[in-house]
């Protein structure tokens, strides 16, 4: 078993540890491996208020077994079934957001380099038999990625059962979700029912499924290099050239797609009336998700964001440097000045008068900004007197993670706490621009 630790020498990780089996047997694995590898561990555990005294239950164990072991442990908790009630989302979509929000804080506290979450071959293989099932293309078979930026999963290529039988061989501790065995979610179904099934069926499925996705995976990376190569498209104004290659042209697509906030929610449908919609007249048009559209003009095929579009959400990113993507919002960070003649406005700051958990977040209520040579007002006053459109006020800010202080509106100005002077040691330039625009 190789979980490629060797990599992360003299970096910080982080466990998320629910407490099940899965999460038990990647903290016990990581802390075990902890003085060979020469990385520093720790972990952090969600109370979502959703399974009442079981879920407590769940996080006082884990507290005793990080204490017991000697990991450092951060505790969050958040009554999800009400934040989804009050702001109209799923559950799930109300807890995955509630921990993608500490595990911001994490990072951008720098208490860790790196996300570990315990996903293993099986939860691949429900992703992919998932995604398929719904009319997934290529890319959406290609599965969960052994690391994604600052997030990794160590355990993605080893099945379940191996799981339990490290936790048996070791006397690892866990404990059992029990809505892990309702049969109401679909993935549960799939995971209780189908996989199971197929096992029988065809013994070693479910690795050949998780195996499948990393196939993918690399046939798509290859697919999307050769639409750099062949087909001519701008990435910043949402324009894709005609192209007859229709996986080459799909790619070209999805690139300006994703630019524009369509992360996930397309389908093969999708696809396939965009390289339809090469033929029909041009001016013809087909609406995608996330407020979309993709027009054909006399130039290739035209990606915007419909006029009445609502905003769309992006998770807090820590403050980095290099091309973030938030939203239909691109922002270039970079210690080099940008040529100003290609970016309409550029944007310089102070690095050290910024506070260490800054991150690119949505406004909240109670935001605060000090304008460049002004006082401090509501940061809602301040878009206001600036004469901001309404539908243009959700525009990326650079501000604290939990505090309500804006040091920039981006694309508009930076504040007055982070304005360069003669006592400036280190100067950062920043852009932005609207996709599609």
């Amino acid at each position: 078993m190789d979980l490629e630790l060797e990599k992360y020498k003299n970096k910080r990780i982080c466990v998320a540890v629910s407490g099940g089996v899965d999460s038990m047997v990647l903290l016990y694995l990581l802390k075990s491996n902890e003085k060979k590898y020469g990385y520093v561990l720790s972990a952090v555990n969600f109370e979502h208020g959703i399974r009442g005294k079981e879920s407590l239950d769940d996080s006082k164990f884990v507290e005793n077994i990080c204490k017991d072991w000697s990991v450092p442990l951060y505790s969050f908790s958040e009554n999800c079934v009400e934040k989804a009630s009050k702001e109209k989302l799923s559950l799930e979509t109300a807890a995955r957001n509630f921990r993608q929000f500490y595990y911001q804080k994490i990072l951008a506290e720098e208490k860790a380099d790196f996300i570990a979450t315990a996903h293993h071959a099986n939860d691949e293989a429900e992703t992919v038999l998932f995604r398929l099932a719904r009319g997934a293309a290529l890319s959406g078979a290609s599965g969960i990625k052994k690391s994604d930026g600052k997030f990794i999963r160590p355990l993605i290529e080893i099945t379940k059962d191996e799981i339990l039988e490290i936790a048996k061989k070791y006397s690892v501790p866990f404990r059992e979700d029990s809505t892990n065995y309702e049969r109401i979610a679909t993935r549960n179904r799939i995971r209780l029912d189908v996989l199971p099934e197929l096992e029988k069926i065809l013994s070693g499925a479910t690795k050949n499924l998780s195996r499948f996705a990393f196939l993918a995976s690399e046939d798509d990376e290859f697919l999307y290099e050769l639409s750099d190569a062949l087909v001519s498209f701008d990435k910043e104004n949402g324009l894709v050239a005609f192209s007859d290659k229709k996986p080459i042209f799909t790619r070209a697509c999805l690139t300006v797609m994703k630019r524009m906030g369509v992360e996930k929610d397309y389908t093969y449908v999708h696809l396939n009336d965009l390289y339809a919609l090469q033929s029909l007249q041009t001016g013809a048009k087909i609406s995608l998700p996330k407020g979309v559209e993709a027009k054909k003009t006399k130039d290739g095929i035209l990606f915007y964001q419909k006029s009445d579009l609502n905003v769309i959400e992006f998770e807090p990113i820590v403050f980095q440097f290099g091309e973030l993507l938030l939203g239909r919002y691109k922002i270039t960070v970079s210690k080099m000045p940008l040529d100003e003649r290609k970016c309409e406005k550029v944007f310089r700051l102070d690095m050290d008068k910024l506070p260490k958990s800054c991150v690119f977040r949505q406004r909240k209520t109670g935001d605060v900004f000090r304008k460049f040579g002004g006082g401090r007002k509501s940061l809602k006053r301040y878009l206001i007197d600036k004469k901001i459109p309404v539908e243009q006020r959700d525009m990326p800010l650079l501000a604290e993670l939990n505090g309500d202080t804006v040091y920039a509106v981006c694309g508009v100005e930076i504040a007055e706490e982070v304005k360069i002077t003669k006592d400036t040691k280190t100067i950062v330039y920043m852009t932005v621009k609207i996709l599609g625009e």
